[in-house]
């Protein structure tokens, strides 16, 4: 147990409810790589083995070891990829790649999960207090779906009939076929959730290609209701000329069952948003939509480190001014936009210093690249790529006048890059070039 929650450690240094940036950047962050799953997992193991060895007076045998030591990386191993399964994402392969990964299939607190796995669990312990412990928790998890608004009658009713079942499983089987039952619960509950996914994502594609084909898709964010495998919420991200485009909507994986409309309480409720005018089925219930010229973002990174630090996390960026010089900027995903949601941050222009900062690639660089004036491609280097050594060097002088440092600014070595003409670092990630946001700039340049 203690090594399957072994990732979420970092909690311990990004903090719950302190600073919202460096939470967001953090969590999830490098102890969620495959990296360092895999060192947490020889750690736990290092600790076990040594109070064996303690407590008996001796090592434990070879083949023992070698089991725990197996056991222990599937458990780390599998949190990374049951984090992967939902819309927050995970960036599993750094230091190699530092891209993030979105599964887009799973409720980041899917109740389903829990009444497949407790049940067995509960029966497998011998600890009276970890029965007691599991069984709470699963006793407050049919509670809260019965209490939320995320949760519909039917979705909570069919919930608590498969905790009985469940229950009733884990008291009657043995014990090999209640670990067979929970494994294969857990695995039914994935596919159903990604089959859903699956098909609400299908359905929007179509029909943003149906409403505007000279509309660019940039992302389908799509996650599943709590306890729903037909019901899903969905953020549109398109980007149509020089306008940036969010769209919400709710999808309905078997619409002659469930209408969309009915499915949960609309998303991009914040005063940025507007009530969507695009036809809806019952496949498919538009509800809200914002947009702005896709320079604006691009002009908030360029001007902001607080900004380009926080579109390492955000992958569906929405913002609104304060001001001539302030501006709110935060992840649809979570609310944002109006200055009120979990991701949401105040941005200063000119702010050229901030504390935090983080090697994950931002889920929205290619397109802010674009905003700044210049087309990516994976054959040659964009027009917008060559004027960014110049920006990068601008920035960095003033980042070292306000520190209070010398105008001289030291050269920083590019890493796993290719370099272009100009002798800008570019990263290739597939089938783009997605450029450092801290802007890497090489010595030729400087």
């Amino acid at each position: 147990m203690i090594a399957a929650n072994l990732p979420d450690f970092d909690l311990f240094y990004t903090g719950v409810g302190g600073d919202r940036l460096a939470y967001m950047l953090h969590h999830r962050g490098y102890t969620h790589t495959v990296v360092l799953a895999i060192a947490g997992a020889f750690l736990v193991w290092g600790v076990a083995w040594s109070i064996r060895r303690w407590r008996a007076g001796e090592a434990p045998p070879r083949g023992d070891a070698r089991w725990l030591l197996a056991l222990l990386m599937v458990s780390t191993l599998s949190h990374l990829a049951l984090d992967w399964t939902n819309s927050y994402g995970v960036h599993p392969f750094w230091p190699i790649d530092d891209r993030w990964y979105y599964g887009d299939s799973v409720f980041i607190v899917e109740p389903w999960l829990w009444v497949a796995s407790v049940p067995a669990l509960v029966m497998a312990t011998r600890s009276r207090v970890a029965r007691v412990l599991l069984s709470l928790v699963l006793i407050a998890g049919l509670a809260l779906a019965w209490l939320t608004s995320m949760v519909g009658v039917g979705a909570a009713s069919a919930l608590t009939a498969g905790a009985i079942l469940s229950v009733l499983l884990a008291r009657t089987l043995g014990a090999d076929a209640r670990v067979s039952a929970a494994f294969a619960g857990w695995l039914a509950v994935t596919g159903a959730m990604g089959a859903g996914a699956a098909t609400a994502r299908g359905a929007a594609t179509r029909a943003v290609h149906a409403l505007d084909p000279t509309a660019e898709l940039l992302d389908v964010v799509v996650s599943p209701l709590p306890a729903n495998a037909v019901c899903m919420s969905v953020i549109v991200v398109e980007r149509d000329g020089a306008t940036y485009r969010v769209v919400t909507a709710r999808a309905s994986a078997i619409p002659r069952i469930a209408d969309a409309a009915r499915c949960g309480t609309a998303r991009g409720t914040a005063t940025v948003f507007r009530a969507s005018s695009r036809p809806s089925t019952r496949a498919l219930h538009w509800d809200s939509e914002w947009s702005a010229p896709v320079a604006e973002l691009a002009g908030l990174a360029r001007e902001s480190c607080v900004a380009r630090a926080a579109l390492r996390f955000i992958r569906v960026p929405a913002w609104s001014f304060a001001g001539d010089s302030t501006a709110h900027l935060g992840d649809v995903r979570f609310g944002g936009g109006g200055g009120g949601g979990f991701s949401d941050v105040t941005v200063k222009r000119g702010e050229a210093r901030c504390d935090v900062n983080a090697p994950w690639v931002p889920p929205r660089s290619a397109d802010m690249v674009r905003g700044a004036g210049g087309r990516v491609s994976s054959g040659a280097v964009s027009p917008a790529l060559r004027e960014l050594p110049a920006v990068a060097h601008a920035a960095r002088r003033r980042e070292s006048a306000s520190a209070g440092q010398p105008d001289a600014v030291r050269p920083m070595n590019c890493r796993r890059g290719v370099r272009g003409r100009t002798g800008c670092c570019v990263f290739v990630s597939r089938a783009y070039y997605s450029v450092s946001w801290d802007i890497i700039i090489s010595q030729e340049t400087l």
